[in-house]
């Protein structure tokens, strides 16, 4: 992402929460969240950051299954700089990791791409079981999006797990795109590596355990701001939310998520600042939280890399 398009984002970002804030009364919204206790934050980050070292062995996992060797520190380096992508529509962004792993190993970006993709589809099939188990008949509706995820879902993996099915799709698109008929190849063979049977169910379920630690933020926030609900009850709501913006293909559902805690919270009982204060500290907690970390990361060990890349040319 370039600079220009962060800006906007951040730009974006600031005028969909100045327009929350409005709603939920400016002034009022500032005073309970002064008085929400700090020593909740740390431990907020870190149920987010647990999430984010289980979803990293999701991740070496699938780039081990593609037949992609990094060591330790640079897959570190990868996955967590992604996290600074996660504001980008449909966290789409995170593609960028393919571009690093070429600039650290030269593996092509044809056979890293489906990694990342098959990562987002894990990630959205492991809310759609956060969803479930947390309680689908709290809001009956959500049902429709469910079928139409799982049924996109089931589409395109048969798609490339048939033989028949998927070398028609490969003879089309070699047709319209003969200079990179290669690379369709390459794509396929790492999508249906990634996309094997046992190995994607435990990584949607490994997904799902990792996402749950937010959901339990979400609960933790509620409790700091004197209020309460079931964690079947914030499973359900933090995972819809989520799942909400990302569809949305708003640049990290910003707005969408808030919004959908905010007003499933509302429906709940609990106040409209209350609640719009709650969706602020969580998606603080969270999304933002896991921006500035691959932000700093990637600053960090950037530096590093260049050298011991000129290092090992000369």
């Amino acid at each position: 992402m370039d600079k220009k398009k962060f800006w906007i984002i951040i730009i974006f970002s600031v005028i969909v929460y100045l327009i929350i804030m409005i709603y939920a009364d400016f002034g009022k919204l500032i005073d309970l969240i002064k008085e929400f206790p700090l020593y909740f934050i740390p431990l907020l980050c870190f149920f987010t950051f647990l999430n984010y070292l289980i979803r990293y062995i999701k991740w070496s996992y699938l780039l081990k299954k593609a037949d992609v060797i990094l060591t330790h520190k640079q897959n570190f380096f990868v996955f967590f700089s992604g996290l600074s992508m996660i504001i980008t529509p449909g966290k789409i962004g995170e593609i960028w990791k393919s571009w690093l792993i070429k600039d650290i190993n030269n593996e092509k970006i044809s056979k890293t791409l489906p990694v990342v993709i098959v990562e987002r589809i894990t990630d959205v099939l492991g809310f759609v079981i956060l969803i479930v188990s947390g309680g689908l008949y709290y809001y009956e509706q959500s049902i429709y999006l469910i079928f139409i995820l799982m049924g996109g879902f089931l589409l395109f993996y048969f798609s490339i797990r048939s033989e028949k099915i998927s070398s028609k799709i490969i003879n089309i698109l070699e047709k319209r795109l003969i200079k990179y008929s290669i690379d369709v190849k390459v794509i396929h063979t790492s999508f249906r590596k990634t996309m094997e049977p046992k190995g994607l169910i435990l990584m949607v379920f490994i997904s799902a355990f990792g996402w749950f630690f937010e959901c339990i933020a979400l609960y933790l926030t509620v409790i700091a701001f004197g209020e309460f609900i079931s964690i079947n009850l914030s499973t359900f709501i933090f995972s819809f939310a989520s799942l909400a913006g990302a569809v949305s293909m708003i640049p990290g559902g910003i707005g969408i998520a808030e919004g959908t805690i905010s007003g499933l919270l509302q429906f709940f009982s609990i106040e409209q600042t209350t609640s719009v204060g709650i969706s602020i500290i969580v998606r603080a907690t969270t999304l933002w939280f896991g921006v500035i970390m691959g932000l700093i990361v990637y600053i960090l060990f950037k530096g590093k890399f260049i050298k011991n890349m000129v290092k090992t040319i000369k």
